[in-house]
C-alpha cells in the first residue's frame, strides 16, 4: 500500500468559507485514501495562516519530511497556495524532492503540467536564486580575504600538522602535536636523502599516513614540502601575509628544502 501525507490550511480568511474547515479536510483526504487504497501516515496543518504566506510551520514540517514519502493529498491545490508568488515557490521545492500532489477536488492536477502563467515568475524566482549564490559567494570571498589579510587561515581542511579548535566560539587553527611529527620528519629527511621517492619510502617503513589514513604518495610529500604555511605563511589567491598560527619548520630549513626542489626539478 503506497504511503502518502496530507497536508490541510486554513486562514483567517477561509475559517468562514463552506466546506474548507481543517475537519472536513482532514476527513476528505482520509476518504480519498480509503477510496484509493492509500496509507495516510500524517497530516500536516496551518491555522490561520494564508495561503499567500510560503513561511509556515506545517507547510516547512511537510518539505523536510519528504524523503521516502513524496506523495502530498490535499483537497484543493488553493490550501498548498494562494499566490502565484507562493505556487512557483512552492511548485519548485515539490518538484526538487521529486514529489507529487494530488487533490481530492481536482482529479487531473499535476505540479508537472505546464502553467504558461508560471512562466514569468519561474524566470524571476530563478534570476533571484542566482543572485542569492553570487551575493552568498561574494560575502564569503569577502570573508576570507579579510581573514587572511589579519593573518588567518580563511577556511578549509587544516593541513596536516594542524587541526582546527574553537576558542571562545571562534575557530582557530592550531599544531596537532602528533602529526607535526610527521611533516617535520619529512623535511629533516629529504635535506638527508635529497629524494622524495626515498622520503615517501621512508614514511611506509614508518607507518605514517594521512589525516585520512592512506599511506603518502609523492605527490602528497612534494605538496607539503612547498606548503609554506608551514614556515607561517598565509597564502590566498594574490595575497601572502605572515600569519598568526605557530610556525611548525622554521624559515631556513623551508629555505632550503625549496632550494633543493628547485635544483632537482631542474635534472
Amino acid at each position: 500500500m503506497k504511503e502518502v501525507y496530507g497536508y490541510i490550511r486554513v486562514s483567517t480568511e477561509t475559517q468562514a468559507e463552506r466546506g474548507y474547515g481543517l475537519t472536513t479536510q482532514e476527513n476528505a483526504i482520509k476518504e480519498y485514501c480509503k477510496q484509493h487504497k492509500l496509507k495516510l501516515i500524517e497530516v500536516f496543518k496551518d491555522e490561520g495562516v494564508s495561503g499567500t504566506e510560503v513561511n509556515r510551520n506545517g507547510l516547512t514540517d511537510l518539505l523536510a519530511s519528504l524523503n521516502g514519502i513524496k506523495t502530498i493529498i490535499v483537497m484543493n491545490t488553493s490550501r498548498l497556495w494562494r499566490s502565484d508568488n507562493a505556487k512557483v515557490m512552492i511548485k519548485r521545492q515539490l518538484i526538487k524532492a521529486d514529489a507529487e500532489v494530488l487533490s481530492v477536488e481536482q482529479p487531473t492536477y499535476s505540479i508537472y503540467d505546464k502553467d504558461p502563467n508560471d512562466f514569468l515568475v519561474n524566470g524571476m524566482m530563478e534570476l533571484l536564486d542566482q543572485y542569492d549564490r553570487m551575493s552568498t559567494n561574494l560575502k564569503l570571498a569577502k570573508g576570507r580575504r579579510s581573514k587572511v589579510k589579519s593573518g588567518q587561515k580563511g577556511c578549509g581542511i587544516a593541513p596536516i600538522g594542524y587541526k582546527w579548535e574553537h576558542n571562545n566560539d571562534r575557530p582557530v587553527i592550531v599544531i596537532d602535536e602528533v602529526n607535526a611529527i610527521i611533516v617535520k620528519d619529512m623535511f629533516k629527511k629529504y635535506l638527508e636523502v635529497k629524494s622524495i621517492g626515498k622520503v615517501q619510502k621512508y614514511c611506509d617503513e614508518r607507518e605514517y599516513t594521512t589525516q585520512r589514513g592512506k599511506a603518502f604518495s609523492a605527490q602528497a610529500i612534494n605538496n607539503i614540502l612547498k606548503n609554506s604555511f608551514y614556515k607561517g605563511d598565509i597564502t590566498h589567491s594574490d595575497l601572502n601575509v605572515i600569519g598568526q598560527h605557530e610556525p611548525i619548520i622554521n624559515k631556513i630549513i623551508f629555505g632550503k628544502v625549496q632550494a633543493l626542489l628547485g635544483r632537482n626539478k631542474r635534472k
